[in-house]
């Protein structure tokens, strides 16, 4: 522990700064309590304008602390990175860590900082829940643990650091969160439901508890379903819009017969203020055109009668009952006018689906998707 007079700091108090007077010491008690003032400031704020969670991994779709098997007897892994817990971030190496791995296993390091000693997990003789968790907390750093913070000039600990350190753990046989102790702050991380008697970890055991940090500026992607609305159009008959496949992963798909043209409409619910970047589709086609546009119309046509193309293309696939893979992107200048962004207050979305027999074949498409940016 670092060797201080005494500390003031109470936040019950509701002090936002230490103001230093001349012509008087300067004594630790004031400096530490400026400190810990405007840390205090800092986690309520951030606590006050956004919830605690996990933030998407840079360069990846992975959110940080998901959870997978490791195939070892009551153990499981988890990708270590960045957090929020408590209004305070907290900064881990991002990589795949073992539970049982973790450094506060070990009593004497749990002890030097200020944590409970990570238990090994149990077998459990029935079924049992354990509700895994983030917990993050800070202790004092000194000459033992980090030389270089004594200055070689004079040869004298000045001062100590505060480190913060975050730890996974469980909570055998429960779904709820333990009463933290003080100086802890904890976030859920995920819920095992443990099979009686097993000793393995399965995938199919681990429930997501995390809550996601989605504030921040990505390109996030929108599935659909190809549920086409059908739509007056002599000559075209409606979209037949069927599932199919295995229970357990069964494909919703909107396709057309040979010899028959199709026309539908899909209305879309998008994001408010997200700019739009693509549309993405697969199927199969044989012998069939396509013409997928994705278009804005005014809601009230009585003082905006506006309606623009923001995304559109036709392809002809040739017969053979071929796979059909497509990215169709927003046009540059769509983007210079902004019909990228969406504005629901003023605007309703629609994807229409076309499709022409060009040699008598059929289509039939699938995984639809939207790209944007928030």
């Amino acid at each position: 522990m670092g060797n201080f007079s005494r500390d003031t700091f109470h936040p019950e108090k509701g002090y936002v700064g230490v103001r230093l007077q001349q012509g008087v010491p300067l004594v630790d008690a004031d400096w530490n309590e400026q400190n810990d003032v405007i840390r205090q400031e800092v986690y309520e704020g951030l606590s006050a304008v956004g919830a605690d969670g996990v933030p998407r991994l840079p360069g990846s779709s992975e959110y940080a602390f998901g959870l997978r098997p490791t195939g070892t007897a009551n153990d499981f892994e988890f990708l270590a990175g960045p957090a929020v817990v408590g209004g305070r971030p907290v900064r881990l190496p991002v990589r795949w860590t073992r539970y049982g791995s973790q450094p506060w296993t070990d009593p004497a390091r749990a002890a030097r900082d200020g944590a409970a000693v990570l238990p090994a997990l149990t077998t459990p003789g029935a079924e049992r829940f354990d509700l895994v968790y983030l917990d993050a907390w800070e202790h004092e750093v000194g000459q033992a643990e980090d030389p270089a913070i004594v200055n070689p000039v004079i040869g004298v600990e000045t001062a100590v650091r505060l480190k913060r350190e975050a730890a996974v753990r469980v909570a055998e046989g429960s779904t709820t969160l333990p009463a933290a102790p003080e100086g802890h702050w904890y976030m859920p991380i995920a819920l095992l439901h443990r099979t009686a008697n097993e000793a393995m970890i399965r995938a199919t055991e681990i429930e997501e508890r995390r809550p996601f940090l989605t504030t921040g500026p990505a390109l996030r992607h929108m599935s659909l379903v190809p549920s086409f609305h059908p739509v007056a159009l002599p000559g075209h008959a409606a979209w037949e819009n069927t599932v199919s496949g295995p229970a357990a992963g069964p494909v919703a798909s909107a396709s057309k017969p040979p010899n028959v043209n199709a026309f539908g409409s899909l209305p879309l619910l998008l994001p408010q203020t997200a700019r739009l970047e693509s549309l993405s589709y697969s199927g199969f086609a044989n012998g069939s055109a396509l013409t997928l546009t994705l278009a804005r119309t005014a809601v009230s046509p009585v003082f905006d009668r506006t309606s623009a193309i923001i995304m559109e293309e036709s392809q002809t696939y040739s017969t053979g009952g071929i796979p059909i893979g497509r990215t169709v992107s927003v046009l540059p200048e769509k983007r210079r006018t902004n019909l990228h962004v969406v504005d629901n207050l003023r605007y309703s979305y629609v994807l229409y689906a076309r499709a022409t027999s060009s040699t008598g074949g059929g289509l039939a498409l699938f995984n639809l998707r939207v790209d944007y940016h928030s």
